[in-house]
C-alpha cells in the first residue's frame, strides 16, 4: 500500500511540475532563437545586400564607379 501511495503522490504532484518546467524551457528556447540575427543569403548579383559595400564572391571592397568587380567579374547590382 505504501508504494502505491508514493507512486500516486509523485504522479499527481510531479507530473504538473515537470510539464510546467518543460513548457518554460521551450518558451525560453523560442525567445532565444528569435533574438539571433537571421542569415540572408547572397543575391544573384553576388552582393549580400543591395547596400553592401563588398562582394560576397571575392570579398573585394566596392568602388562607386564600378559596374563589375574586377577580381571575379560579378555585377555590382
Amino acid at each position: 500500500m505504501m508504494g502505491f501511495g508514493l507512486l500516486m503522490m509523485l504522479l499527481v504532484l510531479g507530473l504538473p511540475v515537470v510539464s510546467i518546467a518543460a513548457i518554460l524551457i521551450g518558451v525560453l528556447a523560442l525567445l532565444g532563437r528569435r533574438s539571433r540575427p537571421i542569415f540572408s543569403p547572397p543575391t544573384s548579383t553576388g552582393l549580400a545586400k543591395q547596400d553592401a559595400q563588398y562582394c560576397s564572391a571575392c570579398g573585394q571592397d566596392l568602388q562607386a564607379d564600378w559596374t563589375h568587380f574586377p577580381n571575379c567579374e560579378t555585377p555590382t547590382g
